[in-house]
């Protein structure tokens, strides 16, 4: 745990060099998931939803569960459908079980800490128009003589989704997640175009997309790629320490940054009061996970500038959320 915790900036991915402008790379770390209250039931069950389209999309929402993942470990345990098929034909039960006190016999029967039912409703309309065209009928002497206008019919398919799922907890019987998503997608095209409005499937799969993965974000942790930028001006910095700065940010350019904050550690020995020098730093602990530290060289590197600059206002505003993403993180995991 611990060790996760700590690393949280997983990976330096590689460095953005743009001409003209400073060094940025980019890392990740992990952000907690929307709930924490989700979070807490590692073992779950899933019933097939209500609605038009409550049996296909519980089983996509349950396979999002089943695969999020932090740092390759699997964040939920989830109770098998065979085992709960065959528990609802021996003991009755209704699918979709809307009563709360039959969802938590269901969940204590499986094994369940927490059971996911809701609701999940499709919509899809076709609305027809025409649209005016207009086609040269005769031509004298390279010019339009004659022109007629016509009509063509076309469409305009809109699909919609709605997606309620609820989590209940069998120890309290009480709901501890509820949310409504709502996806949408439409497409239009007439009877000459090149291309065909997009079929009723395709259009259902592009609005659920956007549900699937609102839903993910909320229910366990998951990774996010950031920028960091590096700092080169030598304020503050002797001469000895402006070759340690500026080889530094080569060494970081070729994806080795261990070695550049190396540089920069023995760069700062001899110039404490460098802004650059002391802001890397904290771009290092950021990336090792040592937030509090990283936040302490920020604000050093602040307070030698004398004045505010976005690029360490930034990364101090990271560093503190950050540490409470820490604290969540800890209650998630």
């Amino acid at each position: 745990m611990r060790h996760i915790l700590q690393n949280i900036i997983l990976i330096i991915f590689s460095v953005v060099l743009l001409s003209g402008c400073a060094t940025k790379i980019n890392a990740s770390k992990i952000i907690p998931a929307g709930s924490t209250e989700v979070t807490r039931y590692k073992t779950v069950a899933f019933l097939d939803f209500s609605g038009n389209k409550g049996r296909d999309i519980s089983s996509r929402l349950e396979t999002t569960v089943i695969k999020a993942e932090v740092n390759d470990k699997k964040q939920y345990s989830v109770v098998d459908r065979a085992n709960i098929d065959k528990i609802i034909k021996e003991q009755q039960f209704q699918m979709t079980m809307a009563n709360p006190d039959t969802i938590v016999d269901f969940g204590q029967l499986v094994g369940a800490e927490a059971v996911w039912s809701g609701n999940a409703q499709s919509t899809y309309n076709v609305s027809r128009s025409y649209e005016t065209r207009t086609k040269c009928m005769n031509y004298v002497d390279g010019k339009c003589t004659y022109l007629r206008e016509y009509t063509v019919p076309c469409e305009t398919r809109d699909m919609i989704v709605n997606v309620t799922p609820k989590l209940t907890s069998i120890s309290t019987g009480q709901v501890v997640y509820a949310k409504e998503f709502k996806g949408r997608d439409n497409s239009y095209g007439c009877s000459d175009s090149i291309f065909t409005p997009e079929s009723e499937g395709e259009l259902y799969e592009n609005a659920l997309k956007n549900i699937l993965y609102g839903f993910r974000l909320d229910i366990a942790p998951y990774v996010q790629t950031i920028q960091i930028e590096l700092m080169s001006k030598t304020d503050g910095t002797n001469d000895s320490s402006k070759l340690l700065l500026k080889n530094g940010i080569s060494f970081a350019k070729n994806n080795r940054m261990e070695k550049a904050c190396e540089l920069w550690q023995n760069g700062l020995k001899e110039s404490p009061y460098s802004i650059s020098l002391n802001y890397n730093i904290g771009v290092c602990k950021e990336l090792a996970g040592k937030y509090n530290d990283a936040l302490s060289y920020f604000s050093k590197a602040e307070d030698y500038a004398g004045k505010p600059l976005k690029t360490i206002s930034d990364a101090i505003n990271r560093a503190k959320e950050s540490i409470e993403n820490q604290k969540t993180l800890k209650q998630q995991m």
